[in-house]
């Protein structure tokens, strides 16, 4: 099983990036909460078909960590790219089988690191993380994710009535990322993978009033 689980967009602060969603959407996605000892902190909503969004921010709370924060937020040039407002930094893969699955990415050339535990509050799942914790391909390549068995988070999670219409990956490396999908097994029409001269990442979604809001562009 290889699914979208979710979209991480990232913000220079969690308000920024809260009012940027509700400015597009008219939504206003709620606080989920902080990753302790990561040096960040979210805000989630599902958004349908067993997918959700994130907003993940560093935690103005919490001491500098001592490893990277995810998604390469403490890069020179994310701080850089986020002074011009938020942006979806990446987007991330489930799989009932970590190892299994981050095989198939070594054998694609993209080295995701090691599977580690993560946590929020009493949830528990594995990641894969370069020690680095840096995004192949700046983010168009995706994370992957394995979370307990049972429900998906998504069905316990706030739903603002977003729905996930589209999720457009532009990259130099279309034709690897698709042999990639291929070979995971991933289908959802969903996805789309374009040739681009430089990389970026757009989800579209329907909005409660039935109206489409584009993030990241």
């Amino acid at each position: 099983m290889i699914a979208l689980d979710h979209i991480a967009l990232a913000a220079a602060t969690l308000s920024e990036g809260v009012d940027y969603v509700k400015t597009r959407s008219g939504v206003t996605v709620p606080f989920g909460g902080a990753h302790p000892g990561r040096g960040t902190h979210n805000a989630l909503t599902a958004t349908g078909g067993g997918s959700y969004l994130e907003i993940i921010a560093p935690d103005p709370e919490q001491d500098e960590p001592q490893t990277p924060r995810l998604f390469d937020l403490d890069a020179t040039t994310t701080k850089a790219a986020l002074m011009g407002g938020p942006r979806i930094q990446t987007y991330l893969l489930r799989t009932d089988d970590i190892e299994r699955d981050m095989a198939i990415f070594r054998e694609h050339d993209f080295d995701l690191g090691q599977s580690v535990t993560a946590a929020r509050g009493d949830l528990r799942w594995q990641i894969a993380l370069r020690g680095d914790a840096k995004l192949n391909a700046q983010g168009v390549v995706p994370v992957l994710l394995q979370w307990p068995d049972g429900p998906h988070v998504s069905e316990s999670m706030d739903n603002q009535g977003l729905s996930l219409q589209r999720l457009d990956i532009h990259t130099p490396l279309a034709d690897e990322l698709t042999a990639l999908y291929r070979a995971l097994g991933l289908v959802d029409d969903r996805i789309s993978v374009t040739p681009a001269a430089h990389p970026a990442i757009t989800a579209t979604y329907q909005t409660p009033d039935g109206k489409l809001a584009v993030l990241g562009d």
